[in-house]
């Protein structure tokens, strides 16, 4: 018997042990094939929670990118958003327990997850999960982006070969918050926006607005947000008319310029250096997330580090234009 969208909500997926019904990951992470336009689309459906996915959802996504790879109907992978935003990352409410951190509610289950435990997840997930298949498919990747673009939804965006993104679009990765100036991508973010601008954001923890991502050379074209869905389609006509051979060697011998600049290396300091990272020791008086969310929830943790810094800094649109 088919579940009912109310039972699929129901028990999402069980945080402790990562398990996910297959069910909700498919109706969180969609995907189309439109032969006539040889284009596969990956969307995002989840608009109540700013299209936050669960882990296990980046994983779909890395195998959905694999599929269309493989598929000689395919020559274009879109990825899309629904609603005002195209993505907000992982869930935050499960961030650290794919790598053995447990609710932390009693002092057994706060004991830090061995190096071991962090290797193989950081790996898988992190790279070989879902940015290494879109950084190296050989079919084209355009990222339609609204609103947020915030963690492993950004990675996507950084990984992909052409973004379009309205004015109001915002993107970077919410660990640099978590654990400071993370490794994810850290050699693609300089290949994208250089060296300075990497910096920039990664210390400061700020995001980066739509012009600015255009001008650095993040975004491919800035568009109005009734144009945008347009531009997407039309990127993707475009490309389409090249013979898929050609598309394919062409993705093949960037994907050799790109080694012979350092990828390998760099995306292997991603998943290792992930490990350093989350291991990061707190003093008193720092800001720990995993504590203020078990303390305080997982809003009001966000909320109450927005503001210790001034709207500029701050990744919320909402909280950014308050009057201070």
């Amino acid at each position: 018997m088919k579940k009912t969208e109310a039972e699929l909500l129901e028990n999402q997926w069980d945080v402790a042990n990562m398990e996910v019904d297959p069910e909700v990951l498919a109706s969180y992470v969609k995907y189309d094939v439109d032969e006539k336009r040889a284009v596969a689309t990956i969307t995002f459906d989840r608009p109540d929670r700013l299209n936050a996915i669960p882990v296990a959802g980046f994983e779909r996504v890395g195998d959905l990118v694999r599929e269309a790879e493989a598929d000689d109907r395919v020559k274009v992978i879109v990825f899309k958003g629904e609603g005002d935003h195209f993505g907000t990352g992982a869930d935050a409410s499960e961030l650290g327990h794919y790598i053995g951190y447990k609710s932390g509610t009693d002092k057994a289950s706060r004991r830090r997850p061995a190096q071991r435990q962090r290797i193989l997840p950081d790996r898988n997930v992190l790279t070989s999960g879902f940015t290494r298949p879109i950084i190296e498919s050989l079919k084209a990747t355009i990222c339609q982006v609204q609103g947020y673009c915030y963690g492993g939804h950004f990675q996507i965006a950084l990984s992909a070969d052409i973004v379009i993104a309205t004015p109001n679009a915002r993107f970077t990765h919410p660990a640099f918050r978590y654990l400071g100036p993370a490794p994810q991508d850290m050699y693609h973010w300089i290949e994208k926006v250089g060296l300075t601008t990497m910096k920039d954001v990664m210390l400061t923890m700020r995001a980066i607005g739509a012009e600015e991502g255009e001008r650095k050379g993040l975004i491919t074209k800035v568009v109005e947000p009734d144009e945008l869905e347009k531009w997407v389609n039309d990127y993707a006509e475009a490309i389409a008319v090249m013979p898929l051979d050609s598309l394919m060697m062409g993705k093949s011998m960037m994907q050799i310029i790109l080694e012979a600049r350092g990828k390998g290396l760099g995306a292997m300091t991603g998943w290792v250096g992930h490990g350093w990272a989350t291991n990061v020791r707190f003093e008193e008086g720092d800001w720990n997330f995993l504590k203020q969310r078990r303390e305080k929830g997982v809003a009001k943790a966000l909320e109450e580090r927005d503001r210790l810094v001034a709207p500029y800094f701050r990744l919320s649109e909402t909280r950014s234009s308050e009057e201070e």
